[in-house]
């Protein structure tokens, strides 16, 4: 798999510069038909044992696509980076894309797939934190505001009805950072997905908790409308290989641990596979965005201040891929 150097351009950076008059552009010619396509994702993972397998089966190019995949060091850049078609197709937080669809002009995105509905988080920490009221006033590691342990985190403190200064989220840049955070110190648990956080158990950290309770349109795959125009054909390429590394992983624990420990910074076999049986059950057979959560992620962008909510929010979804799919038939018979 080809990886680029990480895009460091942020959303706050683009709202900032919007908000100030500087000159934002969102490379509004449309984008030429093309069945090369770069996916940015958001964070290291097994969350993203979709497109690992895409990629290491693949699949991708089964489909006619020439896709590059590249990391995002969080969900806040991956506006910016379908802003600048530096990625044609991006998952990652989607009260973050949110932020961005609300808030720049020229800047109309679209929800194409939602392959987990459920926060796939993990918190992390000292042995002597414990879970629901033991977690006030700790110090809690996030990689940056806007990414899917923030979202989380929120929807956490909103479903105990505590304060925002019940927690002390302490922002950290990336999610490697986070651990050393938590390895130093400096912050009491860490929010992440598996592996990253469960390492940490080899080094006296123990599991608080996680947050697969909690609903959400965690990790949608987003797109520019102009680009979706111009490609429907590669769109339509991408969600049938998405529906198909989904059934790979739900058919097959022994491809999706190997790729989960290739691309996952993960030797341990036990703990690729711990993060396996970890997102099974969270991972779609049908990955159709679901409208409810989508409006969840942009009420609570706005409770934060950013944005007025839309009258609509089903308009910024476009399902039509995934329901061709389901409805010939050909989601099912993957799985016979």
């Amino acid at each position: 798999m080809r990886i680029t150097t990480p895009l460091c351009l942020s959303l706050g950076a683009v709202l900032a510069a919007s908000l100030t008059g500087c000159a934002v552009t969102s490379s509004a010619a449309t984008p030429p038909t093309s069945m090369k396509m770069t996916i940015g994702y958001t964070a290291i993972g097994a969350a993203y044992s979709d497109l690992y397998i895409c990629e290491d089966q693949g699949v991708f190019k089964k489909n006619g696509l020439d896709v590059k995949i590249t990391l995002l060091n969080s969900s806040s850049q991956l506006v910016a980076a379908l802003m600048s078609n530096s990625v044609q197709i991006g998952v990652g937080a989607t009260t973050s894309t949110a932020a961005g669809a609300m808030n720049l002009k020229g800047v109309d995105l679209r929800y194409v797939a939602l392959p987990i509905n459920r926060y796939y988080l993990e918190m992390w920490g000292k042995k002597s934190v414990t879970p629901g009221e033991g977690l006030k006033g700790k110090k809690i590691g996030l990689s940056s505001p806007g990414s899917l342990g923030d979202a989380a985190v929120d929807s956490l403190v909103k479903s105990k009805g505590w304060s925002g200064d019940d927690v002390q989220k302490i922002f950290l840049k990336s999610t490697p950072a986070e651990v050393s955070a938590l390895e130093n110190g400096a912050v009491d648990a860490i929010v992440t997905q598996p592996p990253t956080g469960t390492k940490t158990r080899k080094k006296g950290f123990k599991k608080i908790m996680d947050f697969t309770g909690l609903p959400a349109a965690a990790n949608a795959y987003t797109v520019k409308s102009n680009y979706l125009d111009a490609n429907q054909k590669a769109v339509s390429a991408f969600t049938k290989s998405e529906t198909e590394c989904l059934a790979m992983l739900h058919n097959n624990k022994d491809l999706a641990v190997k790729s989960i420990m290739k691309h996952s910074g993960v030797n341990d076999k036990a703990l690729a596979e711990y993060s396996y049986d970890f997102f099974n059950p969270l991972w779609a057979k049908d990955p159709r965005v679901d409208p409810a959560l989508v409006k969840d992620a942009f009420a609570a962008t706005v409770a934060k201040g950013v944005g007025t909510m839309p009258k609509d929010t089903s308009e910024y979804i476009d399902n039509s891929y995934v329901d061709k799919l389901r409805k010939s038939g050909f989601i099912d018979s993957l799985y016979h």
